[in-house]
């Protein structure tokens, strides 16, 4: 088996593999059950592993990369006839999540003094083309 993405979250390793698994190609996801016990290890391990057999990994690593850019979830707006978010200031579509810096500060202390962890969502928006950002409630 062939390492085609890491993730530090085991939740989006999984989606990942059922994503690779939707397309026809065989998945697999490796030390999730480390991160899960021991989230520390994460670090150590290089994180959560999304694996595929030899044959398959240069589709595998096109599916990926498509992920990770947006294309799919930009893909199927399209299909759902949704409009991609665009920027407020000049309209452009390229536009990239960020993650506030006290939803940040919050997952550490969290972590230091309960040794607890939990997904932050990126609830802050960025203009790829002229650098506005704004709140995604907005």
């Amino acid at each position: 088996m062939i390492t085609v993405a890491r993730y530090f979250e085991p939740s989006e390793a999984h989606i990942v593999r059922a994503l690779l698994e939707s397309a026809g190609l065989s998945a697999t996801v490796a030390d999730d059950h480390h991160v899960t016990a021991n989230y520390p290890l994460s670090t150590a391990l290089g994180g959560v592993r999304v694996q595929v057999p030899h044959e398959s990994v240069e589709e595998a690593r096109e599916l990926v990369a498509a992920y990770a850019s947006g294309e799919l979830q930009r893909e199927l707006e399209a299909q759902l006839g949704e409009a991609p978010e665009a920027c407020p200031e000049c309209g452009a579509h390229g536009v990239t999540g960020q993650v506030p810096v006290s939803a940040k500060l919050l997952a550490v202390a969290v972590f230091v003094l309960g040794s607890a962890t939990f997904p932050s969502r990126d609830t802050l928006r960025k203009c790829d083309s002229c650098g506005h950002t704004w709140s995604a409630a907005e």
